[in-house]
This record gives C-alpha cells, structure tokens and sequence, in this order.
C-alpha cells in the first residue's frame, strides 16, 4: 500500500502541491487527475524520490520510500525516457541491467511484451525510428520489464490510436488481477471511469474530490442530480479544463 500524509511541496514561494493525503491499496488502479500544472507529475516524481516532499510524509507498506522499495516500481514518464539511437533489444538491455536482470531473462520478457503488442519486427529497430504511438508501447515495456509489483503511470494513453489504447487498457486490466498496484494521470475522464477504483481530483495542487469512484459517482449532486459522468463531476468541481471525452 501506498500512502501519502499530508504532503506538500514548494519551489520557491509557489505550492506545487499542497496538503496532499492519499492512500493506494494492493490490487487497486487509483487515478490522479487534474488539468495541466495542478500538482500530478511533481506528485509522481517525489513518490520515486526524484525530488522531495517540503511537508508530509511517503510511505510504501508502511515504510520510507528507498532504493530497495523502488525496485520494486515501474515508472512511465509523461515525458518519456527512451534512448533515440538504441535498438529496443538494447535499451530494454540497459533498463534491465539497471534493475539486476540477466540478458536471458530481459530478451525472454521483451520478446513476450512485443507479441503482446503485435510489433515483434520492431527487436532490432532504433527508437528515433518509432511513431509516438509505438515509443509510447516500447515505454510501458519498459516500464514492467522487471515485473514491478507498483506501477506509476503518468499519462499512458499519450500519442496512441484507439486500437493501440484498447490493448494498453487490457494490459492495464490484466497487471492488476495479477496483483499489481497502478497508479495513473490521464486527461481523458473515460479511461478514468473505466479503470479506477479510486481518485484524486487535483486543482492548483489542493485536492477537490478524493475517495471511491463509484461513490463519487453516486453521491456527487449537479444541478440536484446524482450519477453524472466523471468528466461532468470534473468539470464542475474544477471549471473549464482542457480534460476530454
């Protein structure tokens, strides 16, 4: 389980993320959602100890978060970290390596994640030489290549056609009756509605809405009604947001 205690973070006078508290439970997708700058990514990044929380506290099964527990991560940046002059063989080599894993063991799993996908050809092809759509594939496999039992997935959606999404989603599904933890940013309140179990509405990095889905769902009134679609819920949480249908 992860859990987040009252965190906040600061970069000079402005507050990234303010007063944070959230809990991930084992086997559960939880959604972080917000429009662009609302706090998502600096989360992500000081739950990997990329940088530091100012206030608050970050736990993993009850414990700081070090380098032992964060071999236990995967991570999908929104921005991505994939190496433009290697083959995908030798980047998931280098991914690999750095989490311990022999040659055997990454080209045996790198070979059943590109079946999974359907881009087999792509083994021996260099990165640069990818669409968006398939760097954002080779990225996810990476991102579980070590088989982590926590996923951070910030905007996984990004730069794929809806064939492409609908196996990522899978994918997603699958991971999570195996007993991962997931947790993920996405603009598009569908795939938040479909996946989650749990979320964070997130606005100027305060939070706005926390707790169940279906719950929120239920009980959140506009105009008087409940049950309205979560993009509704958002929109008239936050206001106007650039978050789409």
């Amino acid at each position: 389980m992860l859990e987040l205690k009252n965190v906040t973070k600061e970069f000079s006078s402005n507050k990234a993320v303010e007063d944070l508290s959230f809990k991930v439970e084992k086997g559960k997708i939880f959604g972080l959602i917000g429009r662009n700058g609302a706090g998502k990514s600096t989360t992500f990044r000081m739950i990997l100890n990329i940088i530091e929380p100012t206030n608050g506290e970050i736990l993993y099964n009850n414990k700081k978060i070090n380098q032992e527990v964060l071999d236990k991560f995967g991570y999908l940046p929104e921005e991505g970290s994939l190496i433009p002059s290697y083959t995908v063989l030798e980047l998931c080599e280098y991914y690999g390596a750095l989490k311990l894993m022999d040659i055997g063991e990454i080209r045996e799993k790198l070979v059943k994640w590109l079946q999974k996908f359907n881009i087999e050809e792509y083994l021996n092809k260099k990165v640069k030489d990818l669409s968006k759509g398939n760097r954002q594939k080779i990225q996810f496999i990476v991102s579980n290549l070590h088989n982590p039992e926590f996923l951070i997935l910030d905007e996984p959606f990004s730069g794929l056609d809806p064939i492409s999404v609908e196996e990522l989603k899978k994918c997603i599904v699958e991971l999570k009756k195996e007993g991962k933890t997931i947790i993920f940013s996405s603009h598009r309140m569908d795939h938040v509605e479909e996946l989650c179990d749990n979320i964070v509405i997130l606005e100027k990095g305060k939070t706005v809405i926390k707790g169940d889905l279906k719950n929120i769902r239920d009980t959140y009134e506009i105009n008087g009604k409940t049950g309205n679609s979560l993009n509704d819920i958002f929109i008239h949480a936050v206001g106007e947001s650039e978050v789409s249908q």
